[in-house]
């Protein structure tokens, strides 16, 4: 697994410019580069896609959260 952060600076993006392109706090986009956030799974493939990357590449699926609205018919 890459590091989120390495990947950003590597492609010259600010933490500033992330949230921003997410339409979320710079604060909350910190939490999810630290680890100190789970990260809805919409927003990690935002992530993938803003960096270019497979999201397999940079997130574990445990730090995914859950949406609680399942739509499951039986």
């Amino acid at each position: 697994m890459y590091n989120l952060k390495k990947i950003r600076l590597n492609q010259n993006k600010t933490q500033e410019q992330m949230a921003e392109l997410l339409n979320i706090g710079v604060s909350t986009y910190n939490q999810y580069e630290n680890s100190g956030r789970n990260i809805p799974f919409d927003t990690a493939k935002k992530i993938a896609e803003i960096l270019a990357v497979d999201i397999n590449d940079i997130f574990l699926p445990i730090k995914f959260t859950v949406s609680k609205n399942n739509n499951h018919t039986a």
